[in-house]
């Protein structure tokens, strides 16, 4: 197996403890990179109340969600190193 393909095989079980870990730091993040639930909707290509429903744990988010709310979150500068620190950026994906 090489590098590349241990890098992105991640069970379903450490996914789902991911993205667990993720949902209630949502409204957090988005405060720090200052955006709204609509501009972050529209960035990671979800409606508003789609996104609303997990931010508020109403709703849970896909893997691909997941991913993109964490690439986002990452290139902002006012909460990339929070992401890390939280420990919600995943091991599998640092160099």
């Amino acid at each position: 197996m090489t590098e590349e393909k241990k890098r992105w095989d991640i069970s379903k079980e450490r996914k789902a403890e991911l993205i667990q870990k993720l949902t209630p730091e949502l409204r957090m993040l988005r405060v720090k990179a200052n955006v709204t639930q609509e501009k972050i909707a529209n960035i990671i290509g979800l409606s508003r109340q789609t996104y609303s429903q997990i931010e508020t744990g109403n709703k849970s988010m896909t893997w691909n969600t997941y991913l993109s709310l964490v690439f986002f979150f990452n290139s902002v500068e006012e909460t990339s190193k929070l992401l890390k620190a939280l420990d919600l950026y995943p091991d599998e994906f640092k160099e």
